[in-house]
């Protein structure tokens, strides 16, 4: 098997962390709600937060998962094709890693936005 492309390992970090953002960013809301502190615009906070994760960065990067799942494929079957296919997965990210990057940053300051709310009740 091929060595794991970078591009491909950017990504996969990329995504998680939109992952876990979310995940946090679900338990501070849900600290929000125990404590009857919720507010229409948390729950908006939270309702972003879900499109980020569920629509909006599968969305820019459907095509770089794509390429990841062929590469993955080719690294078993077919090893210089794989090298191809690292190449234009590269390219790839090389465009929707910004996007992606502003969507991890919008999950980050959803989270600290409720975590400051969180924070203003202890």
């Amino acid at each position: 098997m091929s060595e794991v492309p970078e591009a491909l390992r950017r990504l996969n970090v990329l995504l998680e962390a939109t992952f876990v953002a979310h995940e946090t960013i679900y338990d501070l809301y849900s600290d929000l709600v125990q404590v009857d502190r919720a507010t229409p615009t948390t729950q908006s906070l939270l309702a972003e937060s879900a499109r980020i994760v569920l629509h909006s960065a599968p969305a820019a990067s459907a095509a770089s998962r794509r390429l990841a799942n062929q590469w993955h494929e080719q690294s078993l079957l077919d090893p210089d094709a794989a090298e191809n296919t690292a190449l234009e997965l590269e390219t790839e990210l090389a465009h929707a890693e910004p996007v992606l990057r502003a969507l991890l940053d919008r999950e980050t300051a959803i989270a600290a936005q409720l975590k400051a709310l969180t924070a203003e009740e202890r």
